[in-house]
């Protein structure tokens, strides 16, 4: 399911909105670590993706941690929405860092970084940094924290994603995690939430008969935001 699409035609790039200098007052939007929250298909995904072409357009380079599904579904997602990034990573300005494949026993293709292992996030955090280095002011994305989560120790993880984004966003960069409703108990969406500077919730409500997907800044460090629900479209 994804958000509203208010245009017929899916040649030109299509706009998302609000993005996250709608929905906040003042402060730095950039070195920030992001975590969005909300059920399956409540356009979480279509969020982060916009969150990537919104900074390549305005020269901001992209990194793409895909685990739950391969970066050609990413790629191909993004290029129906007139967000195409095969450009950018033949320039080296957008890569993408593949969890997927190595774990469902599928072909690595394209130029994705391979990640072997979900359940080490130490191999995540130096493949990061490997591609990171020549990169300036990058926007991360790990679509799913949920899934490291899962695979991962429950008592050793939030320390270890603490470190990992303390070390991008010190480096000038910013990271967005995906977090699914649902999954988890409640205590691990508190910790996960705390630890981050920025927490977006998603959710889908029924209007007229319609399926709306909603997204709200539920808090951001160091700014005032507006905590009221916002439709989240596609034009």
């Amino acid at each position: 399911m994804r958000p509203e699409v208010r245009t017929t035609s899916r040649r030109r790039a299509l706009t998302a909105r609000p993005m996250i200098d709608d929905l906040v007052k003042f402060g730095q939007l950039t070195q920030v670590s992001y975590v969005l929250v909300g059920p399956l298909g409540s356009g979480k995904t279509t969020y982060a993706e916009a969150f990537i072409a919104e900074g390549l357009k305005q020269g901001f380079p992209g990194v793409f941690v895909t685990t739950d599904v391969s970066p050609r579904v990413i790629r191909n997602d993004m290029s129906r929405h007139g967000w195409p990034v095969e450009r950018y990573e033949q320039s080296g300005q957008m890569v993408f860092i593949d969890g997927y494949s190595e774990r469902m026993g599928a072909p690595k293709m394209g130029s994705a970084r391979a990640l072997t292992k979900v359940d080490d996030i130490s191999e995540l955090g130096i493949v990061l940094s490997e591609v990171l280095e020549g990169l300036v002011v990058a926007r991360v994305v790990v679509d799913s924290l949920s899934t490291l989560i899962l695979h991962s120790a429950p008592t050793t993880m939030p320390r270890a994603v603490q470190r990992l984004s303390g070390r991008i966003t010190q480096s000038s960069h910013s990271i967005m995690y995906i977090l699914e409703e649902g999954v988890h108990d409640d205590k691990v969406y508190a910790t996960f939430s705390y630890l981050m500077d920025a927490v977006l919730r998603f959710r889908l409500v029924e209007r007229e008969g319609q399926t709306v997907h909603q997204v709200r800044m539920e808090r951001m460090r160091g700014t005032e935001a507006s905590r009221e629900w916002h439709d989240f479209v596609l034009e």
